[in-house]
This record gives structure tokens, sequence and C-alpha cells, in this order.
């Protein structure tokens, strides 16, 4: 039998003022930075995979040096998927993740979400390194200890405002120019990228999204490309 009280969480989350709030700063988020350029490429959302992750390999190419950075890794699906469409033996993978959940709440989910008790993926694949830890934590020693490579296909999967501003305002200082694919973008992702992009100089184009049906205007992942630019008014 369901439990009402669990039933009426969702419903209490919702209607909390802080929530309307932050709803209300995401929407902002899309009306400025992404539906003014939208994806002019769309496809069915469940089969990101073998779509939007085919198209970003088309587009980006088999380039023998492409470094491919992924924040949010869980249990290594869409790692693996990169390395099956990305077959150069030069190119690298990176997958940081703590494994150990959110570190805080996100929306409904509580902290600690996603969690797989510590334990990392199995990979055979010897292109692949795995960074465990928060990313505050390991980020920048990473980013201090490698060589740029190019290109660069940055996935960001960690659902949270606070580690995807982190991550972009991270990369800013160290790699300025790559592709990125954003997983959970109507959220705290699209904010975190409009609040970036007001203080960092940057220029971006989305090129492909994954949408719930041909109608829906609002994306639910994106691919696209980012570069550093010169400050200007």
């Amino acid at each position: 039998m369901t439990d009402p009280n669990q039933a009426a969480k969702p419903r209490e989350w919702t209607n909390d003022p802080t929530v309307r709030l932050r709803n209300a700063r995401r929407r902002a988020a899309l009306d400025e930075i992404y539906l003014p350029q939208p994806a002019p490429v769309w496809f069915p959302a469940g089969g990101r995979f073998n779509t939007l992750y085919a198209f970003a390999a088309e587009k980006i190419g088999q380039a023998a040096a492409l470094s491919y950075l992924e924040f949010g890794v869980w249990r290594g699906a869409s790692l693996k998927r990169m390395t099956e469409l990305f077959t150069a033996p030069e190119a690298r993978f990176v997958g940081f993740d703590s494994f150990e959940g959110l570190p805080e709440a996100w929306g409904d989910k509580a902290a600690g979400t996603f969690s797989t008790r510590g334990e990392m993926p199995r990979v055979t694949d010897p292109r692949v390194s795995l960074v465990k830890g928060y990313f505050q934590n390991t980020l920048p020693g990473f980013l201090a200890g490698h060589a740029h490579r190019q290109p660069t296909l940055v996935h960001f999967d960690a659902d949270l405002y606070s580690s995807t501003l982190f991550l972009l305002t991270t990369l800013w200082h160290h790699v300025a120019d790559y592709y990125f694919m954003f997983d959970e973008f109507p959220g705290d992702e699209a904010a975190a990228l409009h609040d970036f992009a007001k203080a960092y100089p940057v220029k971006f184009e989305f090129y492909a999204c994954t949408k719930r049906d041909e109608a829906a205007a609002v994306p639910v992942q994106v691919f696209g490309h980012m570069r550093r630019v010169e400050f200007a008014l």
C-alpha cells in the first residue's frame, strides 16, 4: 500500500516558494540563452545514446587526439557509449564522480541519490581513466597536471546548479574551446550556463538536442560548441 505521506511529498516540494523561484530562474535562463538560438536538429529523448551521441561523434569526427571529460559517471553507461563511438587509439576518456551520490538535494531527490556506495564501474578500455572524488577537489589538480588536447568534448551530467557552475567557471581558465553536452538541460544546468555566460566572456551555439516530441520548445539534452572570447561591451 502506498504511504499517503510519501505520495504527498513531490507536491509539497513543488509548492515550496523557494522551488517556485528556482523554476522561474530556470525559465528565464532558457528564454535568454536557448530559445533565441535553439538547436536546429532534434532527436527523440529516449534514444540519445544512439542518436544525439552519434550526431556528436559525426560532428566532431574521429580525431586521434580527442579528449572526453565526463562529469557525473554513475554506472558508466554514457562513458562506455562514447568509447564505442570514438575509436581512435589515441583518444582519451576521463570520468569524474564521487560515486557517493548527489552531495546535496536536487529537486525531489535527496542527497546521496545515484550513489554506487563508492564502487566505480568496471572499465576494460585502456583509454579510460576514472577520477574519484568531488569535482571541487579533483578537477583543479587534474587540469593543472594535464596538457590540453583538441578537440575536447565535455559532458556535463552533474545535475546540480552548484556543481555545473563550478565546472563551467573552472574549465574557462584552462580550456578555451570545446564541444559540450548537457544531460539534464532545462533545469539547474541551464541556469548555471546562463549565470556563467553573464560573468565569463564566451560564445556558444547549440547543434542538436533531444526533445519529448517535435512540438516541444524546451530540449532535454543538448549538444553544442563553446569558446572563450575577449571581453567586450
